[in-house]
């Protein structure tokens, strides 16, 4: 078996310290850059959830839901 098959049957290897402290992870690199795009994923939507024209729009979302101005998603959906 090499090295590589190796590593990819462990889902994620650490590195410790010499108390035994883990002060490292390895992982496969298909996790490493799932996980990165899941970081830049929110780093977006932070930023435009707190852009102004977001909130005016939830705003105005929240108001048309207390005055009624509500229509079924199945509606809508018929419509397009």
């Amino acid at each position: 078996m090499s090295m590589e098959t190796n590593l990819k049957m462990v889902a994620e290897q650490y590195i410790v310290d010499k108390k035994g402290n883990p002060t490292a992870v390895i992982l496969p690199i298909e996790n490493f850059l799932s996980m990165l795009e899941e970081i830049e994923d929110y780093r977006e939507i932070k930023k435009l959830s707190q852009s102004a024209e977001f909130i005016r729009l939830i705003r105005k979302g929240l108001n048309d839901v207390r005055l009624n101005k509500v229509s079924h998603w199945r509606e809508v959906w018929d419509e397009l």
